[in-house]
């Protein structure tokens, strides 16, 4: 694995959040607009974003992943229940456990909260040359692909796969 150094990650830290800066602004204003009096948070969010990729989580497991206590996260669940963005359900093996699960309204939430995420950073590539915009787009091509790594190694961790595969580029 290849380390850069310090004085570069400062840099790319730097660069980095002057392009995240502008990009959530763009996101988080269209995003308000876009869904006019529903007022979210970042927790429920965050939320929203867990489940789905984890599926049906069971309400303790959501209080853990989130850091809070089960009462405050069934408070939270509660509320994105109202708002239809998630449900509950029985677990089928533990019938005292309820599990949540991302509705189809909590899915289209999530795209549009994601397109207005692309809208805002494709607003900024305008400002580049085709070439420029090219370079970006391979970067970016790079960078889902360590995410897909990353989200792969994080599945390992979880399951406790201990098969390791060393990615030399």
């Amino acid at each position: 694995m290849q380390i850069i150094s310090t004085h570069d990650r400062e840099i790319l830290a730097q660069n980095l959040g002057l392009v995240r800066r502008a990009i959530w602004h763009d996101m988080l204003i269209a995003s308000l607009r876009a869904f006019g009096n529903f007022d979210f948070s970042l927790v429920q969010v965050a939320t929203l974003y867990m489940l789905d990729d984890e599926g049906e989580p069971t309400i303790k497991h959501v209080a853990e992943a989130l850091g809070r206590s089960v009462s405050a996260t069934s408070r939270l669940l509660d509320q994105l229940v109202e708002r239809g963005l998630i449900g509950r359900r029985e677990d089928k093996q533990d019938r005292r456990a309820r599990r949540v699960f991302l509705t189809e309204q909590g899915r289209a939430f999530l795209r549009t909260f994601e397109q207005n995420r692309a809208d805002a950073q494709l607003a900024i590539m305008v400002y580049l040359s085709p070439e420029e915009q090219a370079q970006v787009a391979q970067a970016m091509t790079l960078l889902a692909e360590a995410a897909r790594r990353h989200s792969h190694h994080e599945e390992q961790a979880k399951t406790g796969t201990t098969e390791q595969k060393i990615i030399d580029k």
